[in-house]
């Protein structure tokens, strides 16, 4: 599949997920941060030049980031659903190598719309769910 998306274009980001138990889905185990690890390396050989991988938040060693394909400088640090830093140009270029990155981008960062995401198991004030009588 990798192989199949670096001839398409090297630069379609590819997103390997975790897999977590939760509720009655209790099989198969839970990815490990080992195999998200292993994925994204094979994306890489493949020729893939913007790999994330999610749902381990902060233990997937950079893979939340994104880096310039060029020089390899540190563009845009995330962790999980926040970005911690934005270093882009108002072009949407590296400021280290001036190599353009893929993508549509604010001409600066004005922070992200909410301070935190949206997570369905924590009691949320933007959703109530009503049981019916």
């Amino acid at each position: 599949m990798t192989e199949f998306l670096a001839d398409v274009s090297p630069d379609i980001p590819w997103h390997v997920t975790a897999f977590h138990q939760d509720y009655k889905m209790t099989s198969p185990a839970d990815t490990r941060p080992e195999d998200l690890l292993r994925a994204a390396a094979i994306g890489r050989e493949s020729g893939l030049r913007y790999i994330y991988a999610g749902n381990l938040s902060g233990q997937v060693k950079g893979l939340e980031d994104t880096h310039c394909h060029q020089c390899g400088a540190l563009l845009i640090q995330r962790h999980g659903y926040s970005i911690e830093k934005y270093n882009l140009t108002p072009q949407g270029g590296c400021p280290s190598c001036h190599a353009p990155v893929p993508g549509r981008w604010s001409e600066k960062f004005d922070g992200q719309i909410a301070s935190s995401p949206f997570l369905p198991r924590k009691q949320a004030q933007l959703v109530k769910i009503l049981s019916r009588p």
